[in-house]
């Protein structure tokens, strides 16, 4: 039980890191998402951890890999910055088919068509 409570400890900091762990129902909210965090916060705040009798170490190592590796990071980006509301998404589409239009464009009236 100690080692559950210091790891959504490490993982929730913020109420939408709760609200994400609810939406996935990996834990069950009856009270505010602000107070879970500072719920987790208190009940793991003397705990103790060695790193090697830590149930959760390996999932630890999982994430910091998965965390570290560019093409996570650059996803991580492209959905924070770009696509973090639909009218962005639609707009990069957009975009896109916009640069492909110009393209065929220019294709056609080099190749005389």
């Amino acid at each position: 039980m100690n080692d559950y409570g210091v790891i959504l400890n490490r993982l929730l900091n913020t109420p939408k890191d709760v609200e994400l762990l609810i939406h996935i129902k990996v834990i069950d909210n009856r009270i505010l998402d602000s107070e879970v965090s500072t719920l987790f916060q208190q009940l793991s705040k003397d705990a103790r951890v060695h790193e090697k009798e830590f149930y959760y170490s390996g999932l630890v190592k999982d994430l910091q890999v998965y965390c570290k590796s560019p093409c996570h990071k650059w996803k991580a980006n492209l959905k924070q910055n770009y696509f973090n509301t639909p009218w962005a998404s639609i707009s990069v589409i957009a975009a896109v088919i916009i640069l492909v239009l110009t393209f065929m464009q220019t294709v056609c009236s080099i190749v005389g068509l």
